[in-house]
């Protein structure tokens, strides 16, 4: 079972970054991210709504990683 989503989780992200370099008609791009070195997080963004979502989707695989830890 943790086999399969293992591998789903690696496919989708093979998926997304391919998505990711096909050339868009939209001439601004933004991006976001978060760092975690030990419980301390840095955050970043190019605008402060893309730092927000790096920050909640952050957060949402944590609680993710930790629920699955804990089985």
């Amino acid at each position: 079972m943790f086999r399969l989503i293992g591998w789903s989780l690696i496919l989708m992200g093979i998926l997304i970054t391919i998505i990711s370099l096909l050339p868009s008609d939209l001439s601004r791009s933004e991006f976001g991210g978060v760092l975690l070195i030990g419980p301390i997080p840095i955050v970043f963004g190019s605008t402060p709504v893309m730092a927000l979502t790096a920050m909640l989707l952050a957060m949402a695989l944590m609680l993710i990683s930790i629920a699955l830890w804990r089985r």
